[in-house]
């Protein structure tokens, strides 16, 4: 009876250890999460989209890897997106029998947008420039997020040396003078209206800028990918400063329908913005190699301001690229050391 006892209560342990109270989480394998995909933040509809991973020591291992979008497993590491959206990749392989999955990535797939370019070429001695910066003040205020701006300054303390080369390529024309995309004239009375024309029109061709400052260089990094072919292109990179301060000519001091009806001639302490202190490029744009449709393009520059004036903190990167008749077909914008993504 004694052997009976002790073996009913032998399992009667047993049950009670093995009971759906214990884990043994422990003992399953879980994948490990690794770092090493290669995935950009955002593409454009249409666009052939290809993954890469890459081990601890940058061996590429993108062959021995299953990728997962939105969940889902693809065919290979490749996948195109007709329609706008967020979506989620992850991939997974093996190493000596030990399964790995990368960090969950997520990116975007846009239509690229239209952000007109406006160029105000003007000078501290025009006094009929200042309705200029006005109008486009309200141009930016109609629409903040589609609109990059360049204010180019002739004959003044603001003046680029290459200045005079550009005008002659976009001229002839006299201050003030406002320029849509580079070759359409904005003319008095600076209708906003006209620049819906610009702003409401579909455009194929996406652009991001990136930039940061390192031992006193600021180094930027433009990347584009356009749905059409760009041939016998440029891309020109600008940098802009905000809050310069100079007196400013003003010849409707006294035209009392004017906004600038008795302001003074000069306006003393006159705030310039937008205003063009270096060409990181060639100032009519540097060329670059004719793409196909959906080239994924990245272009990378440092400029040195160890010796240089610019206010960093107040001032912006403004890239956009050209075609051979020097009209801008999209342009981009966003302050120094930030990143500007697509759209």
């Amino acid at each position: 009876m004694k052997i009976k006892f002790l073996k009913s209560l032998f399992i009667v342990l047993l049950l009670i250890g093995c009971s759906n109270q214990e884990d043994f989480s422990d003992l399953i394998s879980e994948p490990e999460i690794v770092s090493g995909l290669n995935v950009k933040s955002s593409y454009i509809t249409g666009q052939n989209i290809e993954f890469n991973v890459f081990d601890q020591n940058q061996n590429d291992i993108t062959d021995i890897s299953i990728f997962y979008v939105d969940g889902l497993e693809i065919l290979g590491n490749q996948i195109i997106h007709e329609q706008i959206g967020t979506h989620s990749v992850y991939a997974e392989f093996s190493v000596n029998n030990q399964l790995f999955n990368t960090e969950l990535s997520s990116y975007d797939v846009v239509n690229p947008i239209n952000k007109v370019l406006l160029e105000d070429f003007t000078g501290t001695w025009c006094g009929y420039c200042p309705p200029v910066k006005l109008a486009i003040e309200h141009a930016r205020e109609l629409y903040p997020e589609k609109i990059a701006v360049v204010a180019t300054h002739q004959n003044d303390q603001f003046a680029l040396p290459q200045e005079q080369e550009l005008s002659s390529a976009l001229g002839p024309f006299g201050l003030p003078e406002s320029r849509i995309n580079r070759t359409s004239e904005w003319v008095e009375p600076y209708d906003l209206n006209y620049i819906d024309n610009f702003i409401n029109s579909g455009n194929n061709l996406a652009i991001s800028i990136d930039s940061n400052i390192e031992n006193n260089s600021l180094n930027v990094s433009i990347r584009f990918v356009s749905s059409d072919a760009l041939d016998n292109h440029k891309l020109v990179i600008y940098i802009t400063q905000n809050g310069l301060i100079a007196d400013q000519a003003n010849y409707l001091n006294y035209d009392d329908t004017s906004y600038f009806y008795q302001m003074g001639n000069p306006i003393e302490d006159y705030i310039h913005n937008d205003v063009l202190v270096h060409s990181i490029t060639d100032i009519l744009g540097d060329n670059f190699d004719d793409t196909q449709p959906f080239d994924d393009i990245t272009k990378t520059f440092s400029y040195d301001i160890s010796n240089s004036a610019i206010q960093i903190d107040s001032s912006y990167i403004v890239a956009f690229i050209v075609n051979s008749e020097n009209t801008t077909i999209n342009s981009q914008s966003a302050a120094v050391a930030e990143f500007q993504d697509f759209n």
